[in-house]
């Protein structure tokens, strides 16, 4: 529920007191002046450039460095804000500031004790195998999915890992924050092919590891195979290309891009896999015995 609470007028005194200052000042006037028209994230990116441009700011020539930076400046605002996306006839995620953000449940977001017990009982990091009993690491809940990338706190969503490796994958994800617009979209759709498939797209060709596309196939639903699901995309027109990096000795990581790719049906991807699998298996056996 949100909070009934006026908000703050542009520029107001009780930003000030609030905090509300710099990229997140004028984010925040934008989303508000564009409440009856919500600005896609593109739009906010382009607006606080212009406004440092027309203050005579420094502005990141490259820009992949300031995106990252300015979505996460618009995700602070969520701790005072309730800032949604919404979807209007364009198709478009915008980001649409709707009031207060929730005061009744401060512990909405928090992992209770039980859950918490649960992920780390096992006493052993996911990703390196250290033991708190035997290597004195301090294990932490992690979210596979980044809460940023609206990773939820169900446990299909939690692992333990180290303080070393939750760290080090915060760094490693960090460099895909420019994405994250488009893989929070990615992990709304019900079916994993058409989660892998928005991932692929999302990187405008290219290369996505591996780990990150096993993580948004199951985002809803754990995906033990999920390549088979991507290789199922040739049946749409796909090309997906992989390669491998790491030498003997080495950790060896794959990578996939989408080389070429198609629009996509709206029915359900699984259910024309299936047909077109079954029609496969019929033409199969029928060479086998004519």
């Amino acid at each position: 529920m949100t909070d009934p609470r006026p908000l703050p007028l542009p520029d107001s005194e009780e930003l000030d007191a609030l905090g509300v200052t710099g990229d997140h000042r004028t984010i925040y006037n934008f989303l508000y002046e564009r409440r009856e028209l919500p600005p896609t994230m593109k739009e906010i990116r382009k607006h606080v450039r212009e406004r440092k441009a027309s203050l005579g700011d420094s502005i990141d020539p490259e820009g992949d460095g300031e995106a990252a930076q300015l979505d996460r400046r618009k995700r602070d605002l969520h701790k005072k804000f309730d800032i949604r996306v919404v979807k209007l006839g364009d198709g478009q995620s915008r980001h649409k500031l709707f009031g207060w953000a929730d005061r009744t449940n401060p512990n909405a977001h928090v992992i209770n004790r039980r859950v918490r017990f649960e992920v780390l009982q096992s006493g052993r990091c996911n990703k390196c195998g250290r033991t708190a009993e035997h290597d004195g690491v301090k294990l932490v809940v992690d979210h596979v999915i980044p809460q940023a990338w609206n990773g939820s706190n169900d446990i299909s969503n939690l692992q333990p890992l180290c303080e070393d490796c939750n760290s080090g994958k915060k760094d490693y994800y960090g460099q895909f924050d420019r994405f994250a617009e488009e893989i929070r979209d990615a992990i709304n759709y019900d079916e994993p092919h058409r989660r892998i498939a928005m991932l692929l797209l999302a990187f405008q060709g290219e290369w996505v590891p591996s780990e990150l596309l096993a993580a948004v196939a199951s985002a809803k639903q754990y995906q033990e195979d999920w390549q088979k699901r991507m290789r199922e995309l040739r049946y749409f027109g796909w090309d997906i290309k992989s390669k491998r990096e790491g030498t003997r000795g080495e950790r060896v990581r794959v990578f996939y891009r989408a080389a070429s790719t198609t629009s996509l049906p709206s029915t359900s991807l699984a259910e024309i896999t299936r047909r077109i699998e079954g029609e496969r298996a019929s033409a199969k056996k029928a060479s086998r015995t004519s």
